[in-house]
Formats: C-alpha cells, sequence, structure tokens
C-alpha cells in the first residue's frame, strides 16, 4: 500500500473499474431508510456505459496506485459542483481520497471556479469538514447528508 499514487483523466476504458469501484464503496456505506434494496435499486441503475455517458459532461479521473485503478471522482464545471469521489474499499483511509479531491479542486480552479460544491454522505461530512468544506446550514450531527462548499 505504500505505492505513490497517480491521478489521470478517466478513459472509456476505465467504466468498468469506476463502476465496480461505485458499486463496492457504495455498498459499504450505512444503508439509510431505503435498506439494502435502495442500495442495489440505485446499483442497478448503474453500468459501465452510464459512466461513459456521464463523461461526456463531466470530467472523471482515476487514481492508480501500482498500476491499478483505486479510486475516481468527477467534476462538473457547469454545475460548480465535484459530483462523485469513491475509493475502493481495501484503500480507504490511505490518503487517497485527500489526492482525488485535491485534484479535483484543481479542475474546479482551472475551469475558473472560486467556488465549489459537493453533497458528502453522512460518513465523508467529516472527511469534507477537514479539507476545510461548509454545510450551510451547519450540519447536524449524525447527519444522513450535507451541502457542502469550499472556497478554493
Amino acid at each position: 500500500m505504500g505505492d505513490p499514487v497517480q491521478v489521470r483523466p478517466a478513459l472509456e476504458a476505465d467504466c468498468t473499474m469506476i463502476h465496480n469501484i461505485h458499486a463496492a464503496a457504495t455498498r459499504g456505506l450505512p444503508r439509510g431508510a431505503a435498506g439494502s434494496a435502495g442500495v442495489e435499486q440505485f446499483l442497478a441503475s448503474r453500468n459501465p456505459a452510464a459512466y461513459a455517458e456521464d463523461m461526456q459532461h463531466e470530467s472523471f479521473i482515476v487514481a492508480e496506485r501500482a498500476g491499478d485503478i483505486v479510486a475516481w471522482g468527477a467534476f462538473h464545471a457547469d454545475k460548480q459542483e465535484i459530483t462523485n469521489v469513491f475509493v475502493a474499499p481495501d484503500h480507504q483511509r490511505s490518503g487517497i481520497g485527500t489526492v482525488v479531491i485535491s485534484a479535483l479542486e484543481d479542475l474546479a480552479r482551472t475551469a475558473g471556479l472560486d467556488t465549489v460544491q459537493l453533497q458528502a454522505t453522512g460518513t465523508a461530512i467529516d472527511f469534507y469538514l477537514l479539507k476545510g468544506y461548509q454545510s450551510d446550514p451547519p450540519v447536524k450531527p449524525g447527519a444522513d447528508w450535507a451541502l457542502m462548499k469550499k472556497a478554493l
């Protein structure tokens, strides 16, 4: 796990791995009101082709470690929003999420933005707070999600 992380633009050929990471990471999240059935229903609406379609209007990146894709993220310039950050479960809490969010913030800066937003799940709120994001209104402890913004 000590190998350096390399970030690059995602290719359509990466969509299967992007999908696999998204599914594995989503299955690891708390189930919320919809339970496991809701998670599986959401995942059934996603497939590699859906990510390829999203790439037409969003900037996707992947993070590789030792040649394997271990995380991905996406940024939508028109919405001024980071739309996705997912790290493979066996690579979480190793600094890769920080690398991905930094790269996405760089894309936002390159797009000329001075602020970026995202929707954080409850398990990621503390991570984003540590990265300088704020919620408005302030997020309550135990929240399922929060709309968060950061000045770049």
